[in-house]
């Protein structure tokens, strides 16, 4: 018999891939998730689970990433899935500032990969994340970076300054820039603000604190620059945040 066939009887054979996907449990530090043409999550582990701030997988399953996130972050979610689907193609090491339930921040390598039904038609994605700090195959840039990287991510609520964070990692200002841009997609000063926007966003989802208060603690000059920039990067005002996803 042909390994294609022998593998296909096997898993045509098997009772649940639901099976398999639980093996994905004891891996803390993964994060899989498989979701429908329509965006809707199929399956995920535990790690996911956590990640979400959920108990059982019957509360994330049909719901979609706009259930979980605010409309802009989905939509950029999304956009990404949709191109995997049209593509029919994997798309592998995608760079990603994640955050969990409990506000905490970290950088993730995330791959996506369609998945095609008995036709060949494409019906969903599968997609794993993991710590890019774990990952063998860091590029250099990466390794010089990390330092002025976990600093914004551990003291987003201080005053933080690009040359400074240049200086902690030993490179000119216009070095630095180039370099973070070129391997996070975006400017540091972007990376500040979306640090101190997650960090927001973890308490206005679990405290009453005035949005005064929020933004003194997220390191924000103040309440309107807090309300202008939480909008540009979320798509929703800090108090529409509040009200729907706490």
């Amino acid at each position: 018999m042909k390994p294609e066939a022998l593998q296909g009887r096997f898993f045509n054979d098997l009772r649940s891939v639901t099976d398999i996907i639980r093996l994905l449990d004891w891996t803390p530090e993964v994060h899989f998730f498989a979701k429908d043409r329509d965006g809707r999550f199929m399956a995920v582990n535990r790690s996911s689970l956590d990640r979400h701030g959920l108990t059982s997988e019957s509360e994330i399953i049909g719901k979609t990433d706009f259930d979980f996130h605010p409309p802009s972050m989905a939509a950029a979610y999304v956009d990404e899935d949709q191109r995997v689907m049209e593509s029919g193609e994997p798309l592998p090491e995608q760079r990603w500032l994640v955050y969990d339930s409990v506000g905490t921040q970290r950088w993730f390598l995330s791959t996506k990969h369609p998945l095609f039904d008995r036709s060949g038609e494409v019906i969903g994605i599968a997609g794993l994340m993991r710590p890019l700090a774990n990952s063998p195959f860091l590029h250099a840039e990466y390794s010089t970076l990390k330092l002025a990287v976990d600093w914004v991510l551990e003291h987003y609520q201080e005053k933080l300054k690009v040359p400074d964070l240049a200086k902690m990692v030993s490179l000119s200002v216009s070095q630095f820039e180039r370099k973070f841009k070129a391997q996070f997609e975006m400017s540091p000063t972007r990376f500040i603000i979306l640090a101190r926007v997650n960090a927001a966003r973890a308490i206005l989802a679990q405290h009453a604190h005035s949005l005064g208060d929020v933004a003194q603690r997220c390191g924000f000059y103040d309440q309107s620059q807090f309300s202008r920039m939480f909008k540009r990067e979320t798509g929703i005002t800090p108090k529409e945040y509040r009200n729907f996803f706490r």
